[in-house]
């Protein structure tokens, strides 16, 4: 099991339900204090430095922030991001060339417009960042994270098939427990990880107790 080494660059600003979520305004960590984050947490060639906590794209550092991790010789690097700014301005192949490797797309199911919305598409971002990491040889890790309250759960084995078909490699589902674990909404949750399994892409769980046939489902993913 991979480490995940979390760097918060901010907070905020990342999806949430347009229900029941609270949206709220990113804010960003000085690029002073991410980097001195960077040097204590010291270097780990095993494990991933994930700088995450608000979207990547919207600090103004970033490439600084990347570069002085690069510089401190880190081989996994990755960020968090809402997706569709993967479209723009060449953030894809630029992030790639810089050394960024692993990604993390928060996307809520509840939305019918989360994954085809006015603005640049999730969806069209995870596409765009697939095609430019074939277009420069280079293995990519992505991975969709997935929140769910009561209002999305019913739309996760339709996200999992879509995100599947754009190129996820792995999904995580981080389900709220009361909202979930109802028979419904965890029969639900159940499809989502038969849909993976289909589409041959990873599909693990946290927040709710799986059924013992889909126990191997459970998150177990390792964070300092």
């Amino acid at each position: 099991m991979i480490e995940v080494v979390r760097i918060d660059i901010g907070s905020g600003g990342l999806p949430s339900c347009s229900r029941c979520g609270t949206p709220s305004a990113a804010t960003f960590h000085s690029p002073t204090d991410v980097i001195a984050r960077i040097a204590k947490a010291g270097v780990d060639s095993n494990a991933v430095l994930m700088l995450s906590g608000a979207e990547a794209f919207g600090h103004a550092a970033l490439p600084e922030i990347i570069g002085t991790a690069v510089a401190a010789g880190w081989r996994r690097i990755g960020l968090q991001t809402a997706g569709g700014l993967l479209t723009v301005g060449g953030n894809a192949p630029g992030v790639l060339h810089a050394g960024v490797r692993h990604f993390e797309v928060v996307i809520v199911p509840s939305d019918s417009s989360t994954l085809a919305g006015d603005g640049p598409a999730p969806l069209d971002g995870i596409r765009e960042l697939v095609a430019a990491a074939s277009a420069a040889d280079v293995r990519i890790a992505v991975t969709a994270v997935l929140p769910t309250c009561r209002h999305g759960v019913a739309a996760l084995p339709s996200a999992v098939a879509a995100l599947a078909a754009a190129g996820v490699g792995s999904i995580h589902i981080v389900a709220e427990s009361e909202a979930c674990s109802g028979p419904r909404a965890l029969a639900a949750v159940v499809a989502a990880c038969d849909t993976g399994v289909v589409n041959a892409v990873w599909v693990d769980v946290s927040g709710v107790d799986l059924p013992l046939g889909h126990a191997m489902h459970r998150a177990t993913e390792v964070v300092s």
